[in-house]
């Protein structure tokens, strides 16, 4: 919109010609042709009419002494009305025009210019040799020439004000030329004439530009909302639908019709028979119809009416808003509304509902829905009732995720579920409360006898070989079980007691089942204890290493040492770190003990002999956490170990959640001068993967194939494998658990390039490593000043 005028109530207007708009706008330029065609539409009218005033005062002034001048003058604004008529029919052949640049402007200033100087040098030149009378015909003559051109050019205010004020001041000159009171008076009232003039023009200006630039708005946006309506029928997920008097759809339903998979033209009372109900009778939801069908009648608006229809191209929702139309004198012309296809939010509203009560991975029953189903059961009126509640674990499914991927464990899940579903009753809710965890409500099996034989009938459908996508996978399945009769009375005890059974299962060596005995809480409660002293372990100071040495074979000395976390209970003692290692990983805080372990041994390590490396195992949580650099930055930091003296030792199935992560990590490490080593190899199904993805510096065998050598011909082989596969790519290969001779003979001869075992060493507290060091190396680590280690004679 153009900008109102701000100029103050006795100063001149601006005369700005776009009024606010931007000069090199589409809209200028559209505002500029129609001030450009308003201009050519009066000059036609005003041409001739100056042509016309031009002769009067040629023949009226001719025989004047100057009227030899008039004879030029009359001739020159003859040429330039000829000029003038040419320059319109011109434009009439041109047709309207939708644009026009600043040169229109500049075009239309030359020749006002040019005209009202000519204009304007004819009372210069008549004043001084005519009569006074006759003056005032020349003067009344130049002010309807100045109103005239100037509400002829008002849409272009500096042209306007240009031809008002050159005719102005060539009657001003003239007049001054005879100065008379009269003439003074005469001047003075022409100038205020003048001001009078340029003011209204400017006022009619601004309201012609106000309007064309409202009306190119309005425009815009009609072309627009065109554009607009058009795309969104054609390509939106909602479409416009309108309705006459007779209900004949008169507007944008073929998407429509289509999306219910209905051919119809009518819904009007009429003819609802014979087009809506005939062949579609059996497609859409008739309850929907019906209401649509009374809003029609009625005439009243209406919001989200669902209409569904069932093909042989599936079900399908569409939602209807409407309201009716009226004409000015209030008669009902028919509805016009909205149509929106909400298949896709229908389907996912079901599947929603579907997931509140259903497992999404194997589509049994859910942790919710199997508690609501057990608690209703016991709040039902048959107290006599027996039946019982199975908790499982599958054994060995974290080995199948680790080594597979979770690909292959969901796929694994899948098959348990349909195996659970064969084994129990009908009647039974088999349910899958998160991970490797399901549970059964079982109504056929309320008796321990019952139950005992349900559970066996289970291990044995599960704790068998699954061949899943060409592989062959084994798991098994630990089962507690509670009795509603002898167990609990409500939902939580039962369930708790299921999960206590389900523990005693796991801890007598998994693959079996057991009932609940009441002296289980007191396990329980143990568990419970031990973890709360856990998490407080570090705080009291209860956690310390252990050292246990690496050997070089070919050298026979130690050059590293791996640091093993140790816990001292103030009251149980030394507690295994086979049993708090799992436990501190079920609790998430292995991460800060895994932190703490690299940091002590960092610092321990820098008292060493500069040929003796450390050696600290990572979990795969300290990767999650992704604080893992920084947390071995700091530790070289603070201790001022060198890099290249610090390995960490990683399991492949570190790999398993976040791999790229997991590669980023470790070529930082590596790139500082960390050496990286597979622990556990050979025991898992990608190793190989793995070694090709990562340049690893040792490959660590198994204890467990170590300890099966002595029995077991094929072990060799295996580990001649492996050392092989070191060989070619450069890595070296530490047997872990070497315990005898035997084994060392062996593992000498198939190139293991160290050893660590009970046969060289085992895990020695900081007393007994500054011993061995001092022992082997010559040097008292207990002695050192700075750092600076103290060579003992």
């Amino acid at each position: 919109m153009p900008q109102k005028s701000k100029y103050s109530k006795f100063s001149l207007p601006t005369f700005d010609p776009y009024f606010g708009v931007d000069p090199d706008s589409d809209n200028a330029g559209r505002l500029r042709a129609a001030q450009v065609d308003s201009i050519s539409r009066t000059m036609p009218l005003m041409t001739g009419g100056k042509v016309l005033c031009a002769f009067v005062v040629y023949f009226a002034f001719r025989n004047e002494p100057a009227g030899w001048f008039l004879e030029y003058w009359t001739l020159a604004l003859f040429i330039l009305g000829a000029l003038g008529f040419n320059h319109v029919y011109q434009n009439k052949k041109r047709g309207i025009r939708i644009t026009a640049s600043k040169n229109a402007y500049k075009r239309a200033t030359k020749a006002v210019f040019l005209s009202g100087l000519i204009w304007a040098i004819m009372p210069i030149a008549l004043y001084p040799s005519i009569p006074a009378e006759d003056r005032i015909i020349i003067t009344a003559l130049m002010s309807g020439l100045m109103g005239v051109g100037a509400f002829s050019l008002y849409t272009v205010p500096r042209i306007m004000m240009l031809w008002a004020l050159l005719l102005f001041i060539g009657s001003a000159i003239a007049l001054i030329l005879v100065p008379t009171v009269t003439s003074m008076i005469v001047l003075a009232l022409l100038g205020l004439y003048v001001c009078a003039l340029l003011r209204s023009s400017y006022s009619m200006a601004s309201k012609f530009a106000s309007n064309v630039i409202t009306n190119l708005e309005s425009l815009n946006q009609s072309e627009t909302i065109s554009v607009l309506l058009k795309d969104f029928s054609e390509n939106a997920s909602d479409w416009l639908w309108e309705l006459n008097t007779t209900g004949k759809v008169t507007r944008g339903c073929p998407e429509f019709l289509k999306s219910l998979n209905v051919d119809f033209t009518s819904i009007s009372p009429g003819d609802y028979q014979d087009n809506f109900l005939g062949d579609n009778s059996q497609v859409l939801n008739m309850r929907s119809v019906d209401a649509l069908r009374s809003k029609y009648k009625d005439q009243k608006s209406f919001r989200d009416l669902v209409l569904s229809s069932s093909s042989s191209l599936g079900e399908r929702w569409v939602s209807l808003s409407g309201k009716p139309l009226y004409d000015v004198n209030n008669q009902f012309l028919g509805f016009r509304g909205v149509a929106s296809d909400i298949t896709d939010k229908k389907l996912t509203e079901e599947r929603i509902a579907y997931l509140a009560h259903n497992d999404a991975l194997t589509g049994l029953v859910n942790r919710a829905n199997y508690t609501r189903a057990l608690q209703d059961l016991i709040s039902s009126p048959d107290k006599d009732m027996f039946w019982s509640v199975f908790y499982l674990d599958l054994d060995g499914f974290k080995a199948v995720n680790d080594t597979y991927g979770h690909a292959m464990g969901d796929k694994l899940l899948g098959e348990v579920a349909k195996e659970l579903k064969v084994a129990v009753s009908e009647r039974d809710i088999v349910a899958r409360l998160g991970g490797d965890e399901f549970a059964i409500l079982c109504m056929s099996a309320g008796t321990v006898q019952s139950a005992s034989s349900l559970a066996q009938t289970i291990l044995k459908a599960l704790s068998k070989s699954y061949l899943i996508d060409d592989v062959n996978v084994d798991i098994g399945v630990s089962i507690g079980i509670s009795l509603r009769t002898t167990d609990g009375h409500d939902a939580h005890t039962l369930m708790n007691n299921a999960d206590l059974a389900l523990y005693r299962a796991k801890a007598e060596g998994r693959g079996t089942y057991r009932l609940y005995e009441h002296q289980m809480d007191e396990i329980v409660k143990e568990r419970r204890s031990l973890e709360t002293d856990l998490k407080n372990a570090l705080k009291n100071n209860e956690l310390s290493l252990a050292y246990q040495p690496l050997i070089c074979a070919k050298e026979a000395k130690t050059v590293c040492f791996e640091a093993l976390a140790r816990w001292q209970h103030p009251i149980r003692g030394n507690v295994s770190p086979e049993d708090f290692i799992p436990i501190a990983e079920s609790l998430g805080i292995i991460s800060d003990i895994g932190d703490w372990v690299i940091n002590q041994a960092c610092k321990e390590a820098a008292t060493w002999p500069p040929h003796i490396t450390v050696a600290v195992n990572l979990s795969p949580q300290q990767f999650q956490s992704k604080k893992i650099i920084e947390t071995v930055v700091n530790a070289l930091v603070s201790s001022g170990l060198s890099a290249t003296r610090l390995e960490l030792e990683i399991t492949e199935s570190i790999f398993i959640e976040n791999g790229d992560v997991v590669l980023f990590s470790l070529n930082e490490l590596k790139a500082m001068g960390i050496s990286i080593s597979l622990d556990d190899f050979g025991t898992g199904y990608s190793s190989l993967s793995y070694l090709l993805n990562f340049p690893f510096k040792k490959l660590k065998i198994d204890r467990s194939l170590i300890k099966s050598i002595a029995h077991n011909a094929d072990t060799e082989n295996v580990i001649q494998a492996i050392t092989k596969l070191a060989s070619v790519l450069r890595l070296t290969v530490t047997a872990e658990g070497v315990e005898t001779l035997d084994q060392v003979k062996v593992l000498s001869r198939m190139h293991c390039t160290h050893f660590q075992g009970f046969l060289f060493g085992k895990p020695l507290s900081t007393d007994g490593l500054h011993t061995y060091i001092l022992s082997e190396c010559g040097y008292d680590i207990r002695t050192s000043n700075n750092n600076k280690l103290i060579k003992v004679a």
